[in-house]
């Protein structure tokens, strides 16, 4: 029997996760590599049982913020579409967006003042994340009332997500979980199927 997978991946958590783990910012490839080894993962799990292949992957982010702010200080403009930073994550997301059965979810990155860094005591922008959750949560509910696919895969780590787990289960779709290395609060890990 062939089942199909969605994968949902937290961007902002993809990349802090694979940052810890490799000490670098990943690369389209660093996501797709992933991607493989999640498929290869859910098919272990049901062992040949099913024919598991890949429907599409969802990937949620925000478009790195590119507005020009005063410093701290309220003297100098800063102008944080000239960045290094903004140019890369701009490329990464736009790469990302162009393969195949890839569909990007953007939110918002709002500024919302400078925050000073214990340790090093220097002032840092300090940004939220706008509609991110909520695309996440609603395409999962989405797919489990559409019955779109059979699996769904999350790449996540927040225990906010566990409302539309539960309705994806009550619908009848598998949810898988992979935390990619890091502590699952145990909330999360009760209300999923599988932990890869």
């Amino acid at each position: 029997m062939t089942t199909k997978v969605n994968i949902l991946i937290d961007g902002g958590f993809f990349w802090q996760r694979f940052y810890a783990i490799n000490k670098r910012t990943p690369k389209v490839s660093d996501v797709l590599i992933t991607v493989n080894d999640i498929i290869s993962k859910v098919r272990a799990k049901t062992n040949g049982a099913t024919n598991d292949i890949l429907w599409r992957v969802f990937y949620y982010d925000c478009k790195p913020f590119g507005d020009s702010i005063k410093d701290y200080t309220g003297k100098k403009i800063i102008d944080f579409s000239k960045s290094q930073i903004f140019a890369d994550k701009s490329k990464y997301l736009k790469d990302l967006g162009s393969q195949e059965q890839f569909a990007i979810r953007m939110g918002e990155l709002s500024f919302t003042g400078w925050k000073q860094d214990l340790y090093s005591k220097k002032f840092k922008p300090d940004f939220k994340q706008k509609s991110v959750d909520m695309k996440f949560g609603l395409d999962m509910a989405s797919m489990a009332t559409k019955h779109i696919v059979e699996k769904i895969v999350l790449v996540a780590g927040d225990s906010d997500f566990i409302s539309p787990i539960k309705y994806a289960r009550q619908e009848g779709l598998l949810v898988y979980i992979y935390p990619m290395g890091n502590h699952l609060k145990p909330k999360l890990h009760e209300h999923c199927d599988y932990v890869l």
